[in-house]
């Protein structure tokens, strides 16, 4: 065989698998940052239902924003995590039996309070594939329910702040 004409082989060949190897590579890239946003997610659920244990009940918004690793008062998307606000966060506050304690700031209801719960609900994860290939990819329900603590009182009648 003819060296140049091989070369014009050696291109061929190097698309075909080139193109194999890329995709794959980026496959692997994508996967590596839902699991990196589903495990944060998973963190800031955690971190959430935490701080509303023990942060008094009229700190809903602070407690948001501490979940999801802003600091007090910014009420910003994430820093970490891409597009996530507090507007995606749900605060429950759960009696005994599960059910959500309807106007937990009373302070009648304070005592039925058993539980708090933090959820993220259809948060959705862009892909960054073009949008014949990708997308949107809604993922699923992030819930954490840890029982309450101190709810922001200091056992004396006082409230601390968070």
């Amino acid at each position: 065989m003819d060296k140049k004409r091989m070369q014009g082989v050696y291109v061929v060949e190097f698309a075909i698998i080139g193109l194999l190897l890329f995709t794959l590579l980026f496959g692997i890239l994508e996967m590596g940052r839902l699991l990196f946003t589903v495990n944060a997610l998973d963190e800031v659920v955690r971190r959430g239902a935490r701080l509303a244990a023990v942060c008094a009940i009229s700190d809903e918004t602070i407690v948001k924003q501490r979940a999801i690793f802003n600091d007090a008062g910014d009420s910003s998307a994430s820093s970490l995590i891409g597009n996530l606000t507090t507007g995606h966060l749900t605060l429950s506050y759960l009696d005994e039996n599960g059910a959500v304690v309807s106007n937990p700031g009373d302070p009648a209801n304070l005592s039925s309070i058993r539980f708090v719960e933090l959820s993220v609900e259809s948060f959705p994860f862009t892909l960054l594939i073009p949008p014949p290939l990708g997308g949107d990819v809604t993922l699923p329900v992030f819930r954490a329910i840890l029982p309450r603590e101190s709810l922001g009182s200091d056992g004396e009648g006082g409230d601390t702040s968070c």
